[in-house]
């Protein structure tokens, strides 16, 4: 529809840091998920691959954009339990 071909003329490829896969390989992306409140509108939507979506949806990886529209990936951190006592 109308806001994903917004989004591709916009975005133009993957907007993963480094990652030139074509706006035909990509779908969008909710910054902040829809159940989180987040909104539907193109400014919190970006343009993800197959791969980068994964990183974000299975591998614990976040997006945040930055005041001056940067896209930046933020590692999963990993929190480790106290053992059995």
């Amino acid at each position: 529809g109308p806001a994903k071909r917004a989004l591709k003329a916009r975005d133009g490829h993957c907007v993963w840091p480094g990652c030139e896969r074509p706006a035909s390989w990509c779908d969008g992306h909710h910054l902040v998920h829809w159940i989180r409140g987040g909104s539907t509108d193109l400014d919190n939507l970006v343009l993800l691959c197959h791969r980068h979506h994964w990183k974000v949806h299975e591998g614990g990886w976040q997006l945040v954009k930055t005041d001056d529209r940067d896209i930046v990936p933020i590692a999963p951190t990993i929190t480790f339990g106290r053992g059995p006592d």
